[in-house]
């Protein structure tokens, strides 16, 4: 008996930016057996042609717009890799039109947007899945498993660190689309909801009560090299020493991440005239941003159990950075480009315990220790085989978020249950 092949998901992407050419694009062209993009929208000209280009899209396929997109009738699966302010109309719109949906954290970027994308994910009945890669890490896979085998007894205490690299957060969190809360989202939003999903997922339990402060100490005017104009490019006299001038992170022969995310011509002419005429090319301590580059949130679990989690923007490298101590064990783990670490101590070994070194072939696959290829497979097989995931199991991280972030504002203790109980579902 001869089976049928397998047709691979076809898919429309909406925005054709790094997420959605470096990320899903790549997937794609990598597992052609899984997934084919058959049309794209992007307001950007260059973009829209590169990834049109790529996948061999007709051009009447390929849309200035994504509400065009979505009434072209090419494909029943989207993925939103818009800017975040988007994404809570062309999440409702996409799964009005019938479509399956991989969306780019966050959900939306307020409260009252992310419980009306939850309540339209909830009556499609379709497949809704958020970017929130490092579920599906083989370190983050494993410390789960650790976690909820009872190897560390009942969880006491976690401290958890997201070390965001200084020139990471002068290039996504200043010059970049996530600087401004007006445009964007918080940064404990944009950057930390990873973290906040990982706090449940990892432990199985909620946070009953929270509290946070934060603020935006060093990227701000205040810290300005003296006689420095508004673009590096204008004869900055603190050219030499600044690691932020422009120049020295985009004019360089990297054609990769974060210059690849500037422009979709690598040509230096290109990247320059970027740097001439948009943030990517302004002092980062003259900009308009207002996002933190420091916060630290303290939280009680239910049930018994205490935490921090802190994040900052001015690390020397990029990674997260974590510690679970439990009634039986401690679990100490690092999150790195270059290093993934976890060491479980039993109590009473004093110091010797198992070294558990997460394999280079483990994680290959993109960014993000392998999750990146992990997400965008799972979404695949869930869309394949119809078998939707709740959007609740993604909710709770941005209700934290939210909560956390009126606590920075109001310099408040929140109740979890409290805050929960005004928002309609």
């Amino acid at each position: 008996m001869r089976y049928a092949r397998a047709m691979p998901l076809t898919a429309i992407m909406l925005g054709a930016g790094n997420r959605g050419f470096d990320v899903y694009g790549k997937f794609a062209l990598e597992h052609p057996e899984q997934l084919k993009f058959v049309a794209v929208a992007d307001a950007d000209p260059a973009k829209r042609t590169r990834f049109g280009n790529a996948h061999n899209i007709p051009l009447e396929f390929r849309f200035s717009s994504w509400e065009a997109a979505i009434q072209s009738g090419r494909a029943s699966t989207a993925f939103i890799c818009l800017p975040d302010a988007l994404h809570e109309t062309a999440a409702i719109k996409t799964l009005e039109a019938g479509f399956h949906l991989m969306l780019e954290k966050p959900v939306a970027s307020n409260l009252k947007g992310t419980l009306r994308v939850s309540k339209a994910a909830r009556d499609s009945e379709k497949v809704v899945m958020l970017g929130y890669v490092l579920r599906f890490t083989p370190f983050f896979q494993t410390i789960r498993q650790i976690v909820q085998s009872g190897q560390l007894g009942e969880v006491v205490t976690i401290s958890w660190r997201e070390n965001v690299s200084s020139l990471h957060m002068a290039h996504s969190f200043v010059r970049g689309n996530w600087g401004n809360t007006g445009c964007s989202s918080t940064m404990i939003l944009a950057k930390c909801s990873h973290d906040l999903d990982l706090l449940g997922w990892l432990t199985g339990k909620s946070i009953s009560s929270l509290s946070s402060f934060g603020n935006l100490q060093y990227f701000k005017l205040g810290n300005a090299p003296e006689g420095s104009p508004e673009r590096c490019l204008d004869g900055c006299p603190a050219e030499d020493s600044c690691i932020y001038h422009a120049a020295k992170i985009y004019l360089t022969d990297n054609t990769e991440w974060p210059t690849s995310t500037i422009s979709a011509d690598p040509s230096i002419s290109a990247r320059k005239h970027v740097l001439e005429t948009t943030n990517y090319g302004r002092c980062v301590y003259r900009m308009d941003n207002d996002v933190v580059d420091n916060q630290v949130v303290a939280f009680n679990f239910e049930g018994g159990g205490t935490g921090t989690l802190t994040m900052h923007g001015l690390s020397a490298q990029e990674g997260r950075t974590i510690r679970i101590d439990g009634t039986k064990a401690s679990l100490r783990a690092v999150f790195n480009d270059g290093l993934h670490e976890i060491k479980l101590e039993p109590h009473g070994l004093g110091g010797r315990g198992e070294l558990i070194e997460i394999l280079e072939s483990a994680t290959a696959g993109g960014r993000h220790g392998g999750g990146d290829d992990g997400l965008t497979a799972a979404f695949v097989q869930a869309v394949q085989n119809q078998q939707p995931e709740p959007i609740s199991s993604y909710l709770e991280s941005h209700i934290l978020a939210f909560a956390i972030e009126q606590s920075r504002l109001e310099h408040s203790v929140v109740n979890l249950a409290e805050f929960k109980s005004k928002l309609e579902f």
